[in-house]
């Protein structure tokens, strides 16, 4: 897009511009005017260079020699000549001002004050004096500034400890960081950051969590030096962002989230770009671009450009690229995004021994998997509406926020003898048969007839198929109705796998066999009563639904129901309940973060 933008922009300064300058100096009327605009077109290297070309193409064919003008004449490549010359030293020296001082985007700030001065001198003289040309720097930042002072103590023990300077180990550490990016007319500022303060250790790995939109890529562009904070400071390895930028950047090593690759370098070609660029000395550029081969696992990639990579290897070459030279910080956004289950593990082995190795280097780390933050980060903080909202260690946050336990109850399978009196009941009761052993298990797998034929006395099990009125008379006689209707009645939904493959085969066949309904039924007796006593047994618990056969539920954590109590209670009905196993564990990182997510606004 942006190769596309410039080519635009030099076809239309360029031809473009050169083309209706000949046209105006072919023309008696405008060739004054045309004398007059050169000054200013030629601004544009672009038209210089056209220009200067057309004009000794001009001069050549004796089209411009009526008064034997030469070469270099100022109205035919003097001129030209003489700009580029100038423009060459100007724009190198902006450019070089660009890069070096702290990235203020001037040229942005400076076209949107022109855009707006502009406006103000075109309005009326009444609304003119009804609004100052000029906020004042206090007037211009009070915009926006509320927001939950009522912080979380975690948080705000953090803050304060930033704040006393008790952060001797601390490679990194922010201080009030905040980001306000400036509103129009109609609508007010935005505040991405608010007063962003903790503090990341050596040989720390700290998840940086957050929703989309939450000031997680925001924070991580000012550190990497992409934006400027519009207030507060961050300091790297002792060095302060604002007003040592350069040098702060020398000790952070960066793995944006869409990988950043040149196409045509091969991987070795990129690692050695830059080695270069990070300053490794020559005599031992060989060995560090082999050492990050290895450890990535990207030898056999070696000689291959970029663009052939598969996305897992171009993740691996952009974390190989921000770790090489041994920076203090690394910032990893989302490191193992596309990544296949084992490569995902190899790449969270090497971010878990960069962060403990020698205790030197500190992990910055964005990730939406809650099983990544679990595996690698020491510490998380979770961010929400430009906030942090809590910070601690991955078990401390589950102990302090996780205010509830998860049940998860796994019933015993329906067994060939329950099944066949299951069926012997229903068959009887469908034609009033006298009780009498049938052969049910042996005849399971015999061909089930046509959806049509009706089933008469002799009929064997599996060839009995129950059709919707069938099914809600046999839910009548054994006393549960609402379930048959809950089965055959979509819009009163069912989260359960089995109801939605059991009314899928009754909409496709028009029926269903006795064997499978009897099996469903017993299943569903079984999860009625384990969820009876869940429900009765510990107040405030509650169904969070089924997992293929599996029954979830939160349950209260606190005094009144200690996981002990909890464990014993349900070992001592077990056997009655026909439980095959169940497990208790906390609330889960990722139930804690949707918790936080869901309260965002």
């Amino acid at each position: 897009m942006a190769q596309n933008v410039v080519l635009l922009v030099h076809f239309f300064s360029g031809i473009i511009l050169m083309v209706i300058s000949f046209i105006m100096g072919v023309i008696p009327t405008t060739a004054n005017a045309n004398s007059f605009l050169k000054n200013f077109f030629r601004i544009s290297p672009g038209f210089c260079f056209a220009d200067g070309l057309a004009s000794l193409a001009l001069l050549r064919q004796d089209v411009k020699n009526e008064n034997g003008s030469g070469v270099f004449d100022w109205n035919v490549t003097g001129g030209s000549i003489c700009y580029l010359a100038v423009e060459g030293i100007v724009y190198f020296l902006l450019t070089l001002g660009f890069e070096l001082l702290p990235p203020q985007k001037v040229s942005s700030i400076f076209a949107n004050e022109c855009c707006e001065s502009i406006k103000r001198l075109c309005r009326p003289t009444a609304q003119s004096h009804s609004e100052p040309l000029l906020r004042s720097s206090s007037e211009s930042e009070n915009v926006n500034l509320d927001f939950d002072l009522r912080e979380d103590i975690d948080v705000q023990s953090e803050r304060n400890r930033v704040l006393s300077g008790s952060v001797d180990k601390a490679i990194l550490y922010l201080r009030n960081l905040r980001k306000v990016y400036p509103g129009g007319r109609h609508r007010g500022a935005k505040v991405a950051v608010h007063s962003l303060t903790f503090a990341v250790q050596e040989g720390e790995c700290f998840g940086f969590l957050g929703t989309n939109g939450a000031g997680k890529t925001t924070t991580l562009s000012m550190l990497s030096g992409e934006e400027s904070p519009t207030g507060g400071t961050a300091y790297i390895f002792g060095s302060d962002m604002r007003m040592n930028p350069k040098a702060a950047r020398q000790h952070i090593g960066y793995c944006p989230q869409f990988d950043a690759l040149l196409e045509f370098l091969t991987v070795q070609e990129h690692l050695q770009l830059y080695a270069r660029i990070k300053g490794v000395p020559d005599y031992n550029l060989a060995d560090v671009v082999m050492d990050k081969l290895l450890e990535f696992d990207l030898l056999k990639h070696s000689n291959k450009p970029s663009f052939t990579l598969s996305g897992g290897n171009k993740r691996k070459l952009s974390v190989a690229i921000a770790m090489i030279g041994d920076p203090p910080v690394v910032i990893l956004d989302e490191p193992s995004t596309g990544m296949d289950p084992i490569a995902k593990r190899f790449m969270w082995e090497v971010i878990s021994r960069l962060s403990t190795r020698q205790g030197k280097t500190a992990v910055i780390l964005t990730t939406h998997s809650m099983n990544e933050a679990q595996a690698l980060c020491t510490r998380i903080g979770i961010m929400v509406g430009g906030q942090l909202r809590c910070i601690g260690s991955p078990q401390h946050l589950k102990t302090r926020f996780g205010n509830h336990l998860e049940l998860e109850v796994k019933p015993t399978e329906v067994i060939s003898t329950e099944l066949e009196y299951m069926c012997q009941i229903i068959q009887e009761r469908l034609f009033d048969l006298p009780s009498q052993r049938r052969g049910i298990l042996g005849e399971l797998e015999i061909c089930i007839g046509g959806t049509d034929s009706v089933p008469s006395e002799n009929a064997s099990v599996a060839e009995i198929r129950l059709s919707a009125a069938m099914m809600v008379t046999i839910g009548r006689w054994l006393g549960n109705e609402d379930r048959i209707q809950t089965l055959l009645s979509p819009s009163r939904g069912s989260d359960e796998i089995s109801d939605e493959q059991l009314s899928e085969q009754l909409a496709r066949d028009g029926g269903i066999p006795l064997p499978i309904f009897s099996e469903w039924w017993l299943t569903k007796e079984k999860f009625s009563i384990i969820n009876s006593f869940i429900l009765s047994s510990f107040s405030g618990s509650s169904y969070q639904g089924c997992n293929g056969l599996s029954i979830k539920y939160q349950l209260p954590h606190g005094e009144d129901h200690s996981i002990a109590d909890i464990f014993g209670h349900i070992e001592r009905n077990r056997n009655q309940l026909s439980i095959a196993d169940y497990s208790i564990s906390q609330s889960t990182l990722e139930t804690i973060f949707n918790h936080f997510a869901a309260n965002s606004n």
